[in-house]
């Protein structure tokens, strides 16, 4: 039997999805958060904990965690860590684990939560994640993180990307129209991916901040078999590998 796969271009809407019963989500939020949360497994943490307010994790700063806090794309003043993947190029996080609050991805993980088991993509784990997922063989809803609720253009173009590997694997069908849209953009953009992310609102709005958002990496396909998943309050790597 087939298992039904839907894209939610944002979180506002995320509770009219049509997916029922058990499910899997993954959360997309390639500026940063799910492209980051790679780097962090890459370089030795062993789990994360996603909080959505800068309060929680201060709260547990205090309590000896290294933290990772972000609002507006700028890093919070007392955080250890921002929000770009450059940030966890450091043995500093090896055997640790790591508190982590942001604007948008956070926030849609702890939300998809209450329905279900959580896995975090973005084009640095694509394959990875998909194959997992193909694995699992269940019902999956991509939501892609957005912006304060408004759609985001390499969010929605990801989803599209991990769409058309979990159609091409016989395993799944489209539920909605915005599968449809989200394979059109990747199928658009596919082959200028770098120039489509340094077109999006979110990439000149960080540049503007003068944040890197690391275009070359970000749109590096596949180049880790990081497969974060978020369960019992904790995001940790269940990659095979």
């Amino acid at each position: 039997m087939l298992q039904n796969l839907e894209i939610i271009l944002s979180p506002a809407v995320y509770s009219y999805h049509a997916t029922k019963g058990n499910h899997v989500t993954v959360v997309i939020d390639v500026l940063r958060f799910t492209t980051s949360l790679v780097s962090v497994f890459e370089n030795g943490a062993i789990s994360v904990i996603p909080v959505s307010l800068p309060d929680e994790a201060e709260a547990l700063q205090k309590q000896g965690f290294p933290v990772a806090a972000e609002r507006e794309g700028i890093r919070l003043p007392f955080a250890d860590y921002g929000n770009s993947a450059a940030d966890f190029r450091t043995a500093d996080i090896k055997g640790k684990t790591l508190v982590y609050s942001t604007t948008n991805g956070t926030k849609a993980m702890k939300m998809a939560a209450e329905h279900g088991l959580v896995v975090t993509a973005a084009f640095t784990n694509l394959t990875a994640v998909a194959d997992w997922l193909v694995c699992r063989n269940e019902n999956l809803i991509i939501l892609c993180s957005g912006w304060k609720n408004l759609i985001s253009m390499e969010d929605t173009i990801c989803a599209g990307a991990l769409a058309d590997l979990l159609l091409k694997s016989g395993r799944f069908q489209k539920t909605g129209d915005e599968v449809d849209l989200a394979l059109t953009l990747w199928e658009s953009n596919r082959n200028k991916l770098k120039e489509a992310l340094m077109s999006t609102s979110h990439y000149i709005r960080l540049l503007g901040l003068s944040v890197d958002p690391l275009a070359d990496h970000t749109v590096s396909i596949g180049i880790s078999q990081v497969v974060p998943v978020f369960e019992n309050g904790k995001i940790t790597n269940k990659s095979k590998y």
